[in-house]
């Protein structure tokens, strides 16, 4: 009885198998794979005047941005986009910045938006379009002081960059992840919470780095400055990532932990965004 009974449900177990496979496996793809979309806004939409530039990460891909220069100050902002995303999505932050007198670069990253690449590695490769970024704006401006401003994967990726370059005056990291192998984790497990760590396994064999992490370089920006946004309601980056990264880092340092913000909307609606981030790079670029 009990063999008939197993006979009968292995279709529905081998079922069952597959999609259990097969569903992180779709996932893990997706996260190194995203899909690209291109930049709808654009810095004249917000009275900009900008520059589209192109230059070449250090495995040769090309990276396109946006140039927008400001007068009024000799420092330059680097503004980096999230996972998924591209430079028109953050061109409000570039605005912002503009508007209080800082030249500012918008590029896209590998994979993503009009630049080269079908592989996004979660912040490991892209750490080199960041340090091709800033070499451009050395080449091309030469700036005093450089600062970056990222979101999510951006501000993962400004993290390890300002770590392995003293270039980088000043990070400030919104919403940005501790580990990403706990990131893909809680972003999979939201929904199926037993294939997250499945997912990783998958994103490991996809050619991912898993290893090395923006908590790993994180107290190495110092005596350059690092400041830590993370909203309370975030889905995706737990508040424990930023506290940690904040417990490591060394000074100077600043954490800000916005009540009812979820992932990277702490500039929406939040009253002294604009304030403290302007305030935290006057304090570093304008020395």
């Amino acid at each position: 009885m009990m063999r008939k009974i197993l006979y009968k449900a292995l279709p529905a177990l081998a079922v069952i198998a597959i999609f259990v496979v097969l569903i992180p496996l779709f996932q893990a793809y997706t996260i190194s794979h995203p899909f690209r979309r291109l930049p709808v806004a654009t810095p004249s939409q917000y009275g900009m005047n900008y520059e589209s530039v192109v230059f070449t990460s250090s495995d040769g891909l090309q990276l396109k941005g946006w140039l927008i220069m400001n007068n009024e100050s000799r420092s330059l902002v680097i503004v980096c986009h999230g996972h998924g995303s591209n430079k028109g999505e953050v061109v409000h932050v570039a605005e912002m910045l503009n508007r209080n007198g800082y030249s500012t670069l918008l590029f896209d990253f590998r994979a993503h938006g009009e630049s080269e690449g079908d592989f996004a590695s979660l912040g490991w490769l892209e750490v080199n379009d960041l340090k091709a970024a800033i070499e451009y704006v050395k080449e091309r401006v030469n700036p005093d002081n450089i600062g970056v401003i990222g979101f999510s994967l951006g501000g993962a990726v400004g993290i390890t960059a300002a770590a392995q370059t003293d270039d980088i005056k000043a990070v400030v990291a919104d919403s940005a992840f501790a580990d990403r192998s706990r990131l893909i984790a809680r972003a999979v497990g939201n929904v199926l919470p037993p294939l997250g760590y499945l997912t990783v396994l998958f994103a490991r064999m996809f050619g991912m780095n898993m290893d090395e992490n923006p908590v790993n370089y994180v107290e190495k920006i110092s005596p350059n400055a690092l400041m830590i946004i993370q909203g309370d309601k975030d889905h995706l980056v737990e508040v424990g990532d930023a506290e940690l990264m904040y417990e490591r880092a060394k000074e100077p340092k600043e954490l800000w932990l916005v009540p009812d913000a979820p992932h990277v909307v702490a500039y929406t609606g939040r009253s002294g965004y604009e304030e403290r981030i302007v305030e935290f790079f006057d304090k570093y670029l304008n020395l």
